[in-house]
């Protein structure tokens, strides 16, 4: 096997001795046997692609025949550096996103791509430091592998788009909660996001999408098409859409409306006319927290002291350490656990929030339609700015009404 990583920026030389340049790329065909058919040299008059059927030997310095030429890439013709490395996919084995650190090439009886690299020693191997940490490593008792997947896995169509799309991929991701891949996908960058999501079969994209932070939904909604962004609220709730729309600039929303069927732009255009006045006027501090390691029993004895201080106490909300809001549980559900639970086994970690642009009809009907006497008041950091109860709700909605 060769290593991508190993090869580029090796010696290309012809058969008589002379020197030609240094590798700098492959190109291959995009297909189930994908055979490598160019290499890119960077030389002094400049690109060369060279026919890999010119090639005698690839090792420590790549050897051509005396009769080399120089010819262009096809349309078909897909590069190792724009179409595979770096490129972000989801591991069908972890359900996690990785990078495509190396890619690994079979030299017989054809040169053809094997697979690709998503583990640290791909990383590694461009510095050259491969031998160096397994050294390192073997002092403490431990070894790292290459974490392969296998070119049978992935699906070719696809890479000439951009993307480094996994065969079963679609099937494994919509198996899992929108929620849980959301929280996966806040982690990307927003280039990155936005390409997996078009992975994703256009409902449960939209279920995705709903389920982001409230910064990450206006990120992605100000930076996708206004058609794209109108086709993803039309498949989300009125009130949820409403929601996110309020997020972004009146000058965005006035780009996104028109593309709005009409069955989904008049209740949206009627909900996001209601925000005239800031919920957050209505948020109270006066509220219980928890953390995901926390035992049960720790949080029963913490909030029979904590209780005394607060006017109500429905729900307990979990925070991680970076104070980001990660779960809801509420008291019966707490009574119910062993002392010794952790938290994070029995939250639920769907959490139905508001933002500060969110009008307090969407807050009623949000509380109304999932029974919830309180909501969570967050920033786009995800963080707690405070709750919203439904008394205050409605009493601040009747005083407007009289």
């Amino acid at each position: 096997m060769l290593y991508f990583a190993e090869l580029a920026g090796k010696p290309v030389v012809s058969s008589d001795g002379a020197s030609i340049g240094r590798l700098h790329d492959f190109y291959f065909l995009a297909a189930d046997q994908p055979l490598i058919t160019k290499l890119s040299v960077t030389s002094p008059v400049g690109p060369l692609y060279i026919p890999i059927t010119s090639v005698k030997t690839i090792n420590g310095t790549i050897i051509l025949s005396p009769d080399h030429e120089s010819v262009e890439p096809t349309e078909q013709e897909l590069s190792i550096r724009n179409h595979l490395l770096d490129l972000q996919i989801i591991d069908i084995k972890g359900n996690k996103v990785v990078r495509v650190n190396d890619v690994v090439i079979q030299q017989k009886p054809y040169y053809v791509i094997a697979g690709v690299d998503v583990g640290v020693l791909g990383i590694a191997r461009w510095f050259n430091v491969e031998q160096s940490l397994n050294k390192l490593l073997a002092r403490f008792g431990k070894t790292v592998t290459s974490d392969f997947l296998s070119w049978d896995d992935v699906q070719p169509i696809e890479l000439s788009r951009g993307k480094v799309m996994l065969k079963r991929e679609e099937t494994k991701l919509t198996r899992l909660a929108p929620e849980d891949l959301a929280d996966h996908l806040e982690r990307l960058s927003l280039k990155n996001l936005t390409k997996i999501l078009d992975l994703l079969p256009s409902t449960y994209e939209a279920d995705v999408i709903q389920n982001l932070n409230v910064g990450r939904q206006r990120d992605l909604l100000r930076n996708i098409k206004p058609e794209k962004a109108a086709n993803i609220l039309a498949r989300i709730d009125p009130d949820e859409a409403a929601d996110i729309l309020l997020t972004l600039s009146e000058r965005r929303r006035k780009l996104i409306l028109p593309f709005l069927p009409p069955e989904a732009k008049t209740p949206i255009d009627y909900l996001v006319s209601l925000s005239k006045t800031d919920i957050g006027d209505l948020a109270t501090n006066e509220y219980a927290t928890a953390d995901p390691e926390e035992l049960a029993g720790k949080v029963k004895t913490r909030l029979k002291i904590e209780a005394a201080k607060l006017s109500q106490l429905s729900y307990i909300y979990v925070m991680n350490k970076k104070k980001e809001l990660v779960g809801v549980f509420n008291l019966q559900e707490l009574l119910q656990q062993d002392n010794d639970a952790p938290v994070y086994k029995f939250m639920t970690p769907n959490v139905v929030v508001i933002s500060l642009t969110t009008p307090k009809e969407i807050a009623l009907k949000k509380m109304i339609k999932y029974k919830l006497y309180a909501l969570p008041l967050l920033n786009d950091k995800r963080e707690i700015l405070g709750i919203v109860t439904i008394d205050d709700l409605l009493e601040t909605m009747e005083r407007r009404l009289i």
